[in-house]
């Protein structure tokens, strides 16, 4: 029993370090009470709406569901897989800096609770429906500053950052993240699930969190 025990530690072990494991937890956790549990609270409040001239040229693109579903997700899967996988100090900017990005996100959500208008999808074609089903299971809500944005941005700068040092980030992973983190961004506005200052929202969120993080969390 007790070699069965250091076994399954062992392949516990083997695909993150334990401290990679608690940072991901932690993360998701925090994830969980910026986005939803902020929900609980909210719901019922004023909600603002911060769209500027700018939004109204951009259009429904149906297409873009491809990039905010499964290509954005599996940036985010792989991209924090790696910085769990990093040296302990860096794995502790990179999460910390996600953190604290996501709390200043919980804090904009309760203090000014945002919301937009979101066009009708009336077509009845495979991604027109996919569309109407994010619409259904994600409110037009906890929009200011954007998630999605937020968590693209993170690993795209945390893959170039010499203070931050991903070591182990692939090549093709981090010139990859350019591209993507661009699409994702337009994906955002191009469905209509945020505008425009969202996005610019989330980089600055992103890079407090990295300023402070690079500060408190040394070598």
């Amino acid at each position: 029993m007790g070699n069965d025990s250091v076994r399954g530690k062992n392949i516990f072990t083997r695909f993150l370090p334990f401290y990679g494991w608690m940072s991901v937890i932690i993360m998701l956790a925090i994830n969980m009470l910026a986005f939803q549990a902020t929900r609980l609270v909210n719901g019922s409040w004023h909600h603002y709406d911060f769209s500027l001239p700018i939004d109204d040229y951009f259009p429904l693109i149906k297409e873009f569901i491809i990039i905010y579903i499964p290509i954005a997700y599996g940036q985010w899967i792989y991209g924090f897989y790696l910085a769990a996988r990093e040296r302990k100090a860096c794995c502790y900017r990179i999460f910390t800096a996600e953190i604290i990005a996501k709390l200043i996100c919980m804090a904009c959500f309760l203090i000014i609770p945002t919301t937009m208008v979101r066009h009708d999808v009336t077509a009845t074609d495979f991604l027109s429906r996919w569309v109407q089903s994010v619409y259904n299971t994600d409110p037009a809500d906890n929009l200011f500053p954007s998630i999605h944005c937020l968590e693209s941005y993170i690993l795209t700068r945390a893959a170039f950052s010499r203070k931050i040092g991903m070591e182990r980030c692939p090549a093709w992973f981090k010139w990859a993240s350019v591209p993507v983190t661009a699409l994702v961004f337009a994906s955002t506005l191009f469905l209509r699930q945020h505008v425009f200052v969202d996005v610019i929202a989330a980089v600055v969120v992103v890079e407090i969190g990295l300023f402070i993080a690079c500060k408190v969390v040394k070598e």
